[in-house]
């Protein structure tokens, strides 16, 4: 029964961490954002961040090594306007901060036109002292569903590809 009841709290856990993680960074926010890289490019729609890219908007944090945001990143006499990205492509060392909780893996990358947003390979999902591990984490922005997916499926798979999750009793941060 405990570990059934652990599943259940885990799962809950699970269906809010998303939300928090990449509501944030969403387009309306009125949160001013900077980025900072070695080098940014402006050309045909597309803005390219390389080097060390570091976007902060608030608390929250994105790092990776190349960023490329495809769509408008306009600037006119009342500021920047940021409605018509598209899609936004972070690769290389990715991770996603915030005070609460840290997602890190290879590449993440955004899509309007669906409203997912998804990170790929050797995703790791810290919230707390809890844990999930998996080769891709697809959350939608509009029915905030989160999806941790493995590289393999099967008891044949062994522990090797296979979605992990580490979970800490409250019993056992008080030892």
């Amino acid at each position: 029964m405990k570990n059934i009841f652990k599943f259940f709290c885990w799962l809950l856990l699970l269906s809010f961490v998303p939300q928090k993680v990449f509501a944030q960074f969403a387009i309306d926010n009125n949160l001013p954002t900077e980025a900072t890289a070695d080098l940014i490019i402006n050309s045909n729609g597309t803005t390219i961040l390389s080097g060390q890219v570091d976007v902060r908007q608030g608390d929250t944090r994105i790092l990776a090594d190349k960023m490329k945001i495809f769509g408008g990143i306009t600037t006119g006499d009342e500021g920047s306007n940021t409605d018509d990205i598209s899609r936004i492509e972070a690769t290389g060392n990715f991770y996603y901060i915030t005070p609460d909780q840290e997602v890190r893996g290879d590449n993440g990358v955004y899509l309007k036109s669906s409203d997912t947003f998804t990170v790929r390979g050797n995703v790791i999902l810290l919230q707390g002292d809890n844990v999930v591990t998996g080769d891709t984490l697809i959350y939608d922005l509009k029915t905030e569903e989160a999806q941790v997916i493995g590289t393999c499926n099967g008891r044949s798979c062994g522990t090797e590809g296979r979605v992990k999750i580490l979970l800490k009793n409250s019993t056992d941060n008080e030892n």
